[in-house]
C-alpha cells in the first residue's frame, strides 16, 4: 500500500478580505466544430490546391513535417487535410 503524507489539502480563510486566493480562470474558448471530411493532397506547395474549406496538416505537434512520404527519394509530398463543420455528421472512424 502506498503511503502518503496527505490525501487532501484545504485552505481556510483569507489573509486579506479583498484578495481572492486564486485569480479567476478565463473562460475557455468555445469548442471547435467537428471534423466532417478528410482528404489527401499531393504536393500542396507545388501548386495543387486544397479543396474549399479544408485545412492542411503540414507539421506534427513536435514541429516535424507531416509529409506522409517524408524520407522517400523523389517521392511527392503528401499531406492529410481536414474540414470542420456542422453541415453533416462528424467522422467517428477512419479505415
Amino acid at each position: 500500500m502506498e503511503q502518503r503524507v496527505a490525501d487532501y489539502f484545504v485552505v481556510a480563510g483569507l489573509t486579506d478580505p479583498h484578495t481572492p486566493l486564486e485569480e479567476p480562470h478565463p473562460r475557455p474558448p468555445p469548442p471547435l466544430p467537428p471534423i466532417t471530411d478528410v482528404s489527401v493532397v499531393l504536393a500542396p506547395r507545388q501548386g495543387e490546391e486544397l479543396p474549399p474549406g479544408f485545412t492542411c496538416v503540414e507539421s506534427t505537434p513536435s514541429g516535424l513535417t507531416a509529409d506522409l512520404n517524408s524520407g522517400g527519394l523523389m517521392a511527392p509530398q503528401v499531406f492529410v487535410c481536414y474540414r470542420r463543420g456542422r453541415d453533416k455528421p462528424p467522422l467517428t472512424d477512419l479505415g
